[in-house]
């Protein structure tokens, strides 16, 4: 900062002088005293000109002064493309997150699953998805886990790891997603959101929980959100690895062939679930694939219902993210899912690089990837705090106000 003071006292005294002349010089010219101000606001003007932009071709490299913060703040709040790819995310169209707490940004077809740890539960998370925004690549497979995917009809998967820090005791374990705020519906879209929950109920049962969430300008005391949530027998898939074995990895091919699928066995598979303990110990693998067919993320359409469908998600969601999460329920005469009575054991906030949420969304899912993102502006901006080379705003000041007191009349 010893620089910027120097700078602040030479232009001062420049300053004066250079209003010291130009009184000197109205006065014998018989100006007024209007014009005599004029110029001395132009004159300041100059000034803080220079002061904010330095000469063109030159760049001040002081990363710990305040001008090296503002640069970094800057390139945050304008956060374009380029930026989420410094940040780790796929140039192509993608699904987009961050847990809670954060960690760091994730992205579907990752070639590795992304950790996660919380209170309540630890693990990995890995999502899959085909690239619907181009047809010619989702037909060929020629991307990462394109063999998965062909032959399928599944849209997306989501691959979960989980080891429980405590027995979930409150009551069994949900999964499903939810909204931040209650969102109003018109009538048309309520009618093709009933169509869509109606669908789901085809595939993962009675079971399944769904409300609109409460409007808080009608409701008194505590309100629920709008939530979709589903029993754990709703999975497709779960593997069940002993304490002290290895679980299998996310993004292994053969995962597919291992524990327990639902498909063809779901009297049998949904007893196997609900007698299910996730308990701490052992390490907990669940799939899910089958609501992918109602809900394309990365196009961040609801799909699969002939006629009205596709429909942008954002009119059931108001705006992204939406909330991927497990929790369970403390006992309460009030059935409702509300936050009092939540225990999260896992939750990621996800979107599609296509809408992506408001800024201050994604700084507080971002993690170290916004950290890294501020450290390459240090980087840009250089890392040491040396007084600026010549010819910067300092001495732009002095040789500008020096020039206007030095000239002869």
């Amino acid at each position: 900062m010893e620089w910027l003071r120097s700078a602040a006292e030479e232009a001062s005294a420049a300053l004066a002088a250079t209003s010291m002349a130009l009184a000197d010089a109205a006065t014998a010219a018989g100006l007024s005293a209007e014009v005599l101000a004029l110029s001395s606001s132009l004159l300041l003007a100059a000034l803080l000109a220079g002061l904010c932009f330095p000469p063109a071709g030159q760049q001040h490299k002081a990363a710990g002064s305040n001008c090296a913060e503002l640069s970094q703040e800057s390139s945050i709040e304008r956060l374009a493309d380029e930026d989420y790819v410094a940040m780790g995310m796929p140039a192509e169209p993608h699904l987009e997150g961050g847990f809670v707490p954060p960690t760091r940004l994730i992205h579907s077809n990752s070639p590795e699953a992304f950790p996660f740890d919380n209170e309540n539960a630890s693990g990995h998370f890995l999502p899959l998805h085909r690239p619907t925004y181009d047809s010619h690549l989702n037909a060929s497979g020629n991307y990462l886990y394109g063999d998965h995917f062909t032959g399928k009809k599944r849209t997306w998967e989501m691959r979960f790891q989980m080891k429980f820090k405590r027995r979930p005791a409150e009551s069994e374990l949900f999964v499903g997603i939810e909204l931040e705020a209650y969102v109003p519906l018109n009538a048309a879209t309520k009618r093709v959101m009933d169509l869509s929950v109606a669908s789901l109920r085809q595939i993962v049962g009675g079971a399944l929980y769904h409300s609109l969430g409460d409007d808080p300008d009608a409701a008194q005391g505590e309100v629920e959100r709008p939530a979709f949530m589903m029993p754990l027998w709703a999975f497709d898939q779960v593997i069940v690895t002993p304490e002290g074995e290895e679980p299998p990895q996310l993004s292994d091919p053969g995962i597919e062939e291992l524990g327990q699928k639902r498909v063809g066995q779901l009297r049998s598979f949904k007893q196997m679930m609900e007698e299910l303990d996730p308990r701490p110990g052992p390490t907990f693998t669940f799939c899910c694939w089958g609501p992918s067919r109602c809900f394309d993320v990365i196009a961040w359409q609801a799909c699969g219902i002939p006629i009205v469908t596709p429909l942008d998600i954002n009119r059931y969601c108001g705006r992204p993210p939406i909330h991927l999460v497990f929790y369970t329920l403390r006992n309460s005469e009030d059935q409702r899912h509300l936050q009092s009575r939540k225990t999260y054991y896992f939750k990621c906030s996800f979107w599609s690089s296509q809408k992506r949420p408001e800024l201050d969304v994604v700084r507080q899912l971002a993690g170290s990837s916004l950290a890294h993102l501020k450290g390459r502006a240090r980087s840009r901006l250089g890392s040491d705090p040396a007084e600026p080379p010549a010819g910067s705003r300092a001495s732009v000041f002095g040789n500008f106000l020096q020039c206007c007191v030095a000239r002869e009349g």
